[in-house]
């Protein structure tokens, strides 16, 4: 028995030498363990054991059936390559939180916020500063209307609390946020997928919903998550028609319209009556910031102000001082620029790698990939994860099972390095392109 770990061993280590060596390269396909153990005249057995050792130690992957192929070498710490949370890694080289928050003990006032009870809706000065923040031409929101929330999430759900009930329709995209559907089920709520093409959500799938009494619409129409797409504005006015004809009211959600600033002009801004638009700072900002605003239909913030009292009281002015100052001081603008670049240079990378995959229309955080027939997305996501790169299957995002795609999302953001995301992209590609490496029931 010792003779033959040793001869495994030892198969291992000239294995290990010729693919550091470059004789052996990512994704070719090693001989079978019969062939190779009569090549070396070796037991068979030994050749199954030398090729699971090399299989631990991530030399190679496969299985009996489909063969053994060169794996490439995860990055060289070890670590996971987490692509599967939209998240933007922060730059070294960005100092500006850092210090804002170093200064913040000098912030005065603000600090007294912490004793006083205030508008549930959010500070005054705070919800004036936001609505000057978020202004464009055509699109004009004012302080009045808004409410600051912990987050966009704490926002969709203070609406959906205060305008829903128990078995209302909720329609969103077939593929949506996967924390909307755990808001829809904790609310009771039917969440039902509607159909979407090139340029998103489809008009008329959305019109027949609301001929048969849906009243609501969840819908991301910039850099939608999870397939990227952005609406065009023609396709925007169509679905604000829509709601001001059979009175739908629509949750907006621009968590990305950050990384996008040519994006069309928001739905909020074709059918302000109607639509409930909701800013985060999270992924534009920093995560720990849990601030949101949200600007209601005019005449609704007091009743969504409600709503946020009954639920926490109100936001952390502490927070929401804390972003206020980073806005006046040009931080939260300065760190937008930062993550628009570095997003930028990440997709770069991503259409380099997936040379033969079409990119998506403007620049994403996130890619939606369909991979080869030969895949379901489940299997595609295990076999990445056993090479410790994570990224997301389509399942996680639809609405309803019958109608999940064959796809997943890949994001950009997290990976502490641009080479670390390239080390991870470049796994996610070998393995779609290899091939499963098991046998998958297909049930």
């Amino acid at each position: 028995m010792g003779d033959r770990k040793n001869l495994a061993a030892g198969i291992v280590s000239v294995l290990e030498a010729d693919v550091e060596a470059g004789r052996l390269v990512s994704g070719e396909q090693l001989p079978t363990h019969r062939e190779l153990a009569e090549h070396l005249k070796v037991a068979l057995g030994t050749v199954t054991r030398a090729y699971a050792l090399a299989q631990a130690k991530g030399l190679v992957t496969g299985t009996t059936g489909r063969g053994t192929f060169v794996a490439t070498p995860p990055a060289g710490d070890g670590q996971i390559i987490d692509l599967s949370r939209n998240l933007i890694h922060r730059e070294p080289r960005d100092s500006d939180v850092r210090k804002a928050l170093g200064a913040f003990g000098h912030v005065g006032i603000s600090m007294l916020l912490l004793d006083e009870e205030q508008d549930s809706a959010g500070v005054p000065e705070h919800r004036e500063v936001a609505a000057a923040w978020m202004r464009r031409p055509g699109f004009t929101p004012a302080a009045e209307d808004i409410v600051v929330c912990s987050g966009i999430q704490h926002g969709m759900h203070t609406v959906l609390a205060t305008i829903a009930k128990p078995g209302d329709v909720l329609l969103a995209e077939s593929v949506t946020y996967a924390g909307m559907k755990a808001i829809a089920a904790l609310l009771g709520l039917q969440l039902r997928g509607l159909p979407m093409d090139a340029m998103g959500l489809d008009p008329q799938a959305l019109e027949d919903a609301c001929r048969h009494g849906a009243k609501i619409l969840y819908t991301t129409p910039t850099l939608q998550n999870p397939t990227s797409i952005t609406m065009p504005a023609k396709r925007r006015l169509e679905i604000a028609r829509i709601a001001e004809k059979y009175g739908l009211v629509i949750l907006e959600d621009d968590v990305y319209g950050f990384l996008a600033p040519d994006a069309p002009l928001p739905l909020a801004a074709y059918a302000p009556g109607n639509t409930y638009y909701m800013l985060g700072t999270s992924k534009s900002i920093a995560p720990g910031l849990r601030v949101g605003y949200l600007v209601c239909p005019h005449g609704m913030q007091q009743r969504i102000a409600y709503t946020v009292r009954t639920t926490i009281w109100e936001t952390s002015p502490l927070m929401s001082a804390l972003l206020t100052k980073w806005i006046r001081d040009g931080v939260a603008d300065r760190t937008i620029a930062l993550k628009r670049a570095e997003i930028s240079s990440r997709n770069e990378i991503a259409r380099r790698v997936f040379s033969k995959i079409p990119p998506p229309s403007q620049t994403a955080p996130h890619w939606w990939i369909s991979p080869p027939d030969v895949w379901r997305a489940e299997d595609l996501t295990e076999e990445c994860r056993e090479r410790r790169v994570h990224i997301t299957p389509a399942a996680v995002f639809a609405v309803s099972r019958e109608d999940t795609p064959v796809a997943v999302r890949v994001c950009l953001g997290l990976a502490s390095t641009r080479q670390r995301l390239e080390e991870g992209l470049a796994i996610v590609k070998e393995i779609m392109e290899r091939g499963p490496s098991r046998h998958f029931t297909t049930t």
